[in-house]
């Protein structure tokens, strides 16, 4: 297993307005990794298609239990995804890895 296809920001998605005033949703970059794309099987594909969710790309990083689904990932190529599954595993080389299945955002964030 190689993560050498690029860095990915993991990122808490924050209100960061001043109370009472409406909200203003930004990005805080919580940790850049390296990862390495994985293959968006057909029946990842089509099960997500199920749910309404439309997987963009499928990528793995060094484990991180910290992340969740409510975290957005921005690639090198600047674009925003939505990490719609987390799973945390042990790949073929027995090392512990999470997997981050990724549906592209429509109306994308500020970084804070």
């Amino acid at each position: 297993m190689t993560c050498d296809d690029g860095i990915v920001k993991i990122c808490d998605v924050v209100n960061v307005s001043e109370p009472g005033m409406k909200p203003k949703i930004r990005l805080r970059v919580r940790s850049e990794q390296f990862f390495g794309y994985e293959t968006v099987g057909i029946t990842r594909y089509f099960t997500a298609l199920q749910a309404q969710v439309q997987i963009a790309n499928v990528i793995h990083i060094w484990e991180d239990r910290s992340i969740t689904s409510n975290n957005v990932c921005i690639l090198e190529d600047g674009c925003q995804y939505r990490c719609s599954l987390v799973q945390h595993m042990v790949n073929e080389d027995n090392l512990p890895i999470t997997k981050l299945s990724l549906e592209r955002i429509n109306e994308e964030y500020e970084l804070e």
